[in-house]
């Protein structure tokens, strides 16, 4: 039997293992962390993702510890409102904890395919195509396809494209998860000069945010402790906002990069799959969401052409175009309210307050029904 290893067990390699259990192929996923974990983050599970795992019949194990967006709102910083929309579509828009997905994700497969504290060392091919892979415990595999779930940094990636370091896009994304006193439907994101605060709901009066400003990538929060520089940056900024830091137990500090989108995910093997292939800026929160659709999509071109070249260019020529324009547009979104020029960042207030709410929910309809599922492979 063909045998498949998928290197990274984050949401996209999870899920590839499930879709690619599903249709009868023999999966193993190796982790490099000693435990299948993530951070301790909010993560968006938009209606386009939901439908996979609607067709893959788990979706009441991913939305038992969700939280719906009810209502959303983009604000400034002073809390005017400049736009609001009401999601409504035939899956709920919803924010979960990143681990609380994961952990939906393990239940469905068999522990003796989950491979932790296995770090990719080297990899080379067979003659006939097959992988031969070493990790850094000593181990050694073969399989018939590996692929790349391994994130911006994919080891594998390198070993298929050769890429230069990441983009850094010129600022810096604070994150975390506080206790609040919020109706449980809200989201909101609010709009100042250089600063951006986002508030989505999880379960349990539990809300995920992120905080941006434009900074040199990297920066360090010293000599301030990372909770007083969030309280002076957004210290007069509309309620909760002032109150947030002092509500969440620990603080994430990442800086945002992506990569320009191009082709070739695959040679013969390996295939690359998620922010391996496409990583995108979280402007949309379509990052994980896109790996899901990829890896429906990978499966279903497997399933119907075999392990094979042919296999990988038609999953690439089904995935590549979506995630290249959402990789763009998340791009500019995150320019435009990154903005720091009191005119221009004035102007932008102006174009979301006139703008129609409809015009909002025609925008989130182009991503959001979205199916998967009825492409054609």
């Amino acid at each position: 039997m063909k045998k498949i290893a998928i290197i990274g067990g984050g949401i996209g390699g999870l899920t590839a293992a499930i879709t690619l259990k599903n249709k009868g192929f023999t999966c193993d996923v190796y982790e490099r962390s000693p435990v299948f974990e993530e951070v301790g983050a909010a993560i968006s599970v938009w209606p386009n993702a939901l439908r996979v795992f609607r067709k893959l019949q788990i979706l009441d194990d991913v939305l038992e510890n969700c939280g719906e967006i009810k209502e959303a709102y983009i604000k400034t910083s002073t809390g005017k409102v400049l736009a609001r929309t009401q999601p409504v579509y035939d899956l709920p828009a919803v924010c979960t904890h990143r681990a609380d997905l994961l952990a939906a994700l393990l239940k469905q497969l068999p522990p003796e395919n989950l491979h932790p504290g296995h770090e990719l060392s080297d990899f080379y091919t067979h003659a006939d195509g097959s992988a031969h892979l070493k990790f850094t415990n000593g181990k050694e595999v073969d399989a018939d396809l590996v692929i790349g779930a391994d994130g911006i940094h994919s080891a594998l990636r390198k070993k298929i494209k050769g890429d230069e370091v990441p983009l850094f896009r010129g600022y810096n994304l604070w994150r975390g998860i506080a206790k609040l006193p919020l109706e449980q439907g809200y989201a909101s994101e609010s709009l100042g000069r250089g600063n951006r605060v986002g508030i989505v709901p999880i379960r349990d009066g539990l809300f995920g945010w992120w905080a941006t400003a434009n900074e040199t990538q990297g920066l360090s929060d010293e000599p301030e402790s990372t909770h007083e520089k969030l309280k002076r940056i957004f210290s007069t900024w509309h309620d909760p906002i002032p109150q947030l830091f002092d509500n969440t137990p620990a603080i994430i500090k990442n800086s945002l990069i992506d990569r320009a989108p191009t082709g070739g995910w695959s040679t013969a093997n390996p295939v690359l799959l998620g922010d391996a292939a496409h990583p995108t800026t979280p402007n949309l929160g379509q990052g994980a969401c896109m790996a899901i659709e990829g890896a429906y999509l990978l499966t279903e071109s497997l399933y119907k052409y075999g392990i094979s070249d042919r296999a990988l260019k038609i999953y690439e020529q089904a995935h590549f175009q979506r995630t290249k324009e959402i990789t763009n547009n998340s791009l500019m979104l995150g320019w435009l309210g990154q903005l720091q020029n009191p005119l221009a960042a004035n102007l932008r207030n102006l174009f979301f307050y006139v703008q129609p709410d409809k015009v909002s929910m025609q925008i989130l309809d182009k991503y959001f029904n979205y199916d998967v599922t009825n492409i054609e492979i």
